[in-house]
C-alpha cells in the first residue's frame, strides 16, 4: 500500500532530527525504567560471572562454591559468592526500506522500529549493556558500532530516527544478516527490525526460503531476535470502497480492490493471516525468537511481554 503519515517525516531538518532523537531518548529512558528495566535484566543475563566475596558457609549453599583456601586459613566452612557480570552486547538491524514507511495510524512502521529500538537501548544502557545500530535497505548505509554509556545511547537513537525519517528502496534481509554476522565479536544478541516483506525469506511458490540458511547459522551461534512490524491495514481492509494500493518498492505494481465487497476482505484477511503465520514458523524454525509489533500500538507493552516471559523460561530453566 501506499506510504502515509510517518511518524517521523522526510522534511525534518537536521536539527529537527537531533532534537526527535533527544526527546525520544527521554521518553524511552523514562518507559524502560522500574519494572521494565528489570525484566530486561533477567530476560537478558550477562555473558559470565565474576567473584564479589567469600562468606560463611549456610545451609542449603552448594558445595561446589566452597572456597577452600578461606576455609583453611578461618578452620570453618565458607563459600564463595559471585555477580553476574553485565557484559551483554546488544546490536540492531533497522530495515528502512520503502515498504517500512507505510502507516495508516499516524506512525509508520520504521517510526515504531525506532521507539522499539530506543526502548531497547535505554534499558541496556541502565543495564551497562554495549549496543550498536546498523540500517540498511539495499546495502548496509549506516553503522554505529557497539559502546556503552548515555551520549552512546543517545547517538545509536539519533543514528536510528535520521534513518527512520527517510524510507526507500527495496527490503534485502541478507544485507541486514551479513552485516550482523560482521559486527559481532562474539555471542551477542542480535534483534532484527523489518516488516520481512522479502521474498529471499518467503518466496511466493513453497519451498526452502533462500535466508532460512544464513539465518539459522546467525541463531546457532547468537540470540537473535526478529521483531516483525506490521499495519493494521496490512491485516484486514479497511470497508472504503475502492481502494487504489501500490508497492512502494514497486511502484509500477498498482491494483484497485473493492474493500465494499465482504468477499473480498475475507480473501485479504485471510491471506493476511497465513503470510504473518508463515512468516512466524519460518523465524523461529531458524532458531530466532519472535516479538510482533504494530503500528497502532506502543511496543512497550510487546517488549513488557516478552521480557517477562522470556526471564520466567530462564528462571525456570
Amino acid at each position: 500500500m501506499t506510504r502515509r503519515n510517518p511518524a517521523v517525516p522526510s522534511w525534518l531538518s537536521a536539527g529537527d532530527l537531533a532534537r526527535a532523537a533527544r526527546l525520544l531518548q527521554v521518553r524511552s529512558r523514562h518507559e524502560a525504567s522500574g519494572l521494565f528495566a528489570g525484566n530486561y535484566v533477567s530476560a537478558f543475563r550477562g555473558g559470565g560471572l565474576e567473584f564479589e566475596e567469600s562468606r560463611p558457609y549456610a545451609a542449603g549453599d552448594d558445595w561446589s562454591a566452597i572456597d577452600w583456601n578461606a576455609t583453611a586459613r578461618s578452620g570453618e566452612l565458607f563459600v564463595k559468592r559471585f555477580r553476574e557480570e553485565r557484559n551483554q552486547t546488544l546490536v540492531f538491524a533497522l530495515d528502512t526500506s520503502a515498504s517500512m514507511g507505510f502507516g495508516t495510524t499516524g506512525t509508520s512502521k520504521a517510526a515504531t522500529a525506532a521507539h522499539a529500538l530506543a526502548l531497547l537501548a535505554a534499558a541496556a544502557t541502565r543495564a551497562g549493556d554495549r549496543t550498536g545500530v546498523i540500517a540498511f535497505r539495499e546495502r548496509v548505509y549506516e553503522r554505529v558500532e557497539p559502546g556503552r554509556g548515555g551520549v552512546h545511547g543517545l547517538r545509536v537513537i539519533r543514528s536510528a530516527v535520521t534513518c527512520a525519517a527517510h524510507p526507500h528502496g527495496a527490503t534485502r534481509l541478507s544485507e541486514g544478516l551479513r552485516a550482523l554476522e560482521a559486527a559481532r565479536s562474539r555471542r551477542a544478541v542480535l534483534i532484527l527490525l523489518s516488516d520481512f516483506r522479502d521474498a529471499e525469506l518467503l518466496p511466493p511458490e513453497p519451498g526452502r526460503a533462500r535466508l532460512r540458511g544464513a539465518l539459522t547459522e546467525l541463531a546457532r551461534r547468537n540470540d537473535v531476535i526478529a521483531m516483525p512490524v506490521v499495519d493494521p491495514a496490512e491485516l484486514e481492509l479497511p470497508r472504503v470502497g475502492p481502494l487504489r494500493i501500490a508497492d512502494p518498492e514497486r511502484p509500477a505494481a498498482v491494483r484497485v480492490l473493492h474493500t465494499g465487497r465482504e468477499r473480498t476482505r475475507q480473501r485479504y484477511r485471510v491471506a493476511a493471516a497465513a503470510w504473518r503465520s508463515r512468516l512466524d514458523h519460518e523465524l523461529r524454525r531458524a532458531g530466532a525468537e519472535v516479538v510482533w509489533l504494530r503500528t497502532d500500538r506502543s511496543p512497550l507493552h510487546a517488549l513488557g511481554r516478552f521480557f517477562r516471559e522470556r526471564a520466567a523460561r530462564r528462571a525456570a530453566a
